[in-house]
């Protein structure tokens, strides 16, 4: 936790009580021995070798930024009650009686703006002695009865009392703004300590935040060495696919420039393949067709057989009817001829047979050698 700053506003003097203490022991008795809070505290006298004292007025006519010649002594008619003794008859013949005839001050003796004069607890001490102890007897100075004076005294009394009452209006107003100063540090000292266990729970927030940061770095750096580890072995394992996976393209190379070569002694196989099937196609159909025309020939040779077999036929027949007599012979005949044309018919129908079996086997190599070439 840092420290509080130092620069804070100040302006604070201490109430004048019966025992006088510095802004100093009052602010430290407020904020306490464990405080950290920059405290105003004045310890040598200023540059003219004057110091100023706490809790005492500076606007009074007394006070003067010039070194005053002669210091006023302070009158022994004004008590710890401020009642005028001089409203008393005599009162100034009575006090005057036993003093010196003057009393010049010397200029080394010269009350400063913050002498012991201007404090009250020293005044009213040196006016109660002064008014306690008797007065000495002088026989240089006569005795005076007259009331001669008493305006001027009573003049300068009403001066005081004024002085006197402007001071206190001045000490209540310091009291006051010592007593909102003080509030107003009361305040910024609690708020400075809730800062403070503020900022320590942030601190410890802070603290666990870091632990947690902490520990989220250690299983970073874990899981950094987990994955140097594991790229180590993908970086062998990469390697030997490498390697294994160079092998298998020049293998696939050595592969393809078989298949290639096989490919192209194919496509030469089936070119010289299909020129062949192209003749042999033409060839088929040039058989086919040589084939068409001798069935076709024989065909009509056949018939002109049959036909001549027919007029043969009715020929003898015709001689048949005409010799009656030779029935047994033209029977035979008839016998002999039928069967010879069933021996010549059942000849040419195994022969067309065969010839019929061959042009219908042609005919099918030839559909398949041409879807074959397609």
């Amino acid at each position: 936790m840092s420290p509080p700053p130092t620069s804070y506003p100040t302006t604070v003097s201490a109430a004048v009580k019966v025992k006088r203490r510095s802004s100093y022991d009052v602010l430290q008795g407020i904020a306490g021995p464990e405080s950290n809070l920059p405290l105003p505290k004045r310890d040598g006298p200023d540059e003219n070798g004057h110091s100023i004292q706490e809790g005492v007025p500076v606007s009074f006519s007394l006070v003067s930024t010039s070194p005053p010649l002669f210091k006023r002594a302070s009158s022994p008619t004004r008590t710890l009650s401020r009642i005028p003794v001089a409203s008393v008859g005599n009162a100034r013949a009575l006090v005057d009686e036993g003093q010196p005839p003057t009393q010049r001050p010397s200029p080394s003796k010269l009350a400063s703006p913050m002498s012991p004069a201007l404090d009250p607890d020293t005044s009213q001490t040196s006016l109660s002695a002064s008014l306690l102890s008797p007065p000495s007897p002088s026989p240089n100075r006569r005795l005076s009865l007259t009331p001669g004076g008493t305006t001027k005294v009573l003049a300068d009394l009403q001066t005081g009392v004024v002085n006197a009452r402007n001071a206190l209006e001045n000490t209540k107003s310091q009291l006051k703004l010592s007593q909102r100063s003080v509030a107003q540090l009361t305040r910024l000292t609690e708020d400075l300590k809730e800062g403070r266990e503020r900022l320590r729970l942030e601190n410890e927030g802070l603290n666990n935040v870091v632990a947690r940061k902490e520990r989220l770095l250690q299983e970073v750096l874990e899981r950094a060495r987990k994955a140097e580890a594991e790229a180590a072995t993908l970086k062998s394992q990469l390697k030997t696919e490498t390697s294994t996976a160079k092998k298998s393209v020049q293998e696939m190379k050595a592969a393809l420039a078989e298949s290639t070569a096989l490919s192209q002694k194919s496509e030469r196989e089936y070119i010289t393949l299909r020129d062949s099937i192209k003749g042999l196609v033409e060839s088929w159909k040039a058989d086919t067709s040589r084939l068409r025309e001798e069935m076709s020939k024989r065909e009509e040779k056949l018939k002109a057989e049959a036909e001549a077999m027919g007029k043969k036929y009715r020929l003898l027949l015709e001689q048949v009817r005409s010799a009656e007599g030779g029935r047994a012979e033209v029977k035979k005949l008839r016998e002999l001829d039928k069967k010879t044309a069933d021996d010549v018919e059942q000849a040419w129908k195994d022969e067309i047979a065969q010839m019929k079996e061959q042009v219908e086997k042609s005919s099918k190599e030839s559909q398949t050698a041409a879807a074959t070439a397609e």
